[in-house]
């Protein structure tokens, strides 16, 4: 198909798009409320912050405790797919400690190193936590907090 015959077809199912909208504007709402919920789901769930943990690394009781609590296999998980099969052989600030995160057991996630390079000093998303905390209910010991805290006081639910 030459591209000014592809324009064309696009052009007229804009039309036809706007068309709709036109005769019916209220269709403009549900879609307005599903782009600002995309848009907060996707954003950084933190940012910069002054305060840094003086601890920089988890201890070796921390990591394998985390280990234990993710049954030896590695957290991360994605869009679709399963869970990544690897063993775990590193505990990986879920917020990074350089933009902030603390050293805590509640902000630590149990990663194999692929992951965790993958992942490296980014900071998640809202959904990326909340899908987190979700998984944790299937696998983590019963009495094993779900909540990711990252900052004293503050906590995702």
């Amino acid at each position: 198909m030459p591209e000014s015959q592809l324009l064309r077809d696009v052009l007229q199912a804009l039309e036809v798009v706007l068309g709709v909208f036109a005769q019916h504007p209220w269709l403009l709402i549900p879609v307005a409320v599903a782009l600002v919920v995309c848009v907060v789901l996707a954003s950084p769930a933190g940012g910069a912050c002054e305060y840094r943990d003086p601890r920089r690394g988890f201890t070796v009781a921390e990591r394998r405790a985390a280990f234990e609590r993710a049954g030896h296999r590695c957290e991360h998980k994605s869009l679709l797919w399963h869970r990544c099969t690897n063993t775990p052989t590193q505990g990986d600030h879920i917020f990074p400690w350089s933009r902030g995160g603390r050293t805590t057991m509640s902000n630590q996630q149990a990663l194999c190193p692929f992951h965790n390079s993958r992942k490296s000093g980014t900071v998640p998303s809202r959904l990326y936590i909340l899908r987190l905390q979700w998984r944790r209910r299937r696998y983590f010991p019963a009495g094993e907090p779900l909540r990711v805290e990252w900052r004293q006081g503050t906590a995702w639910r």
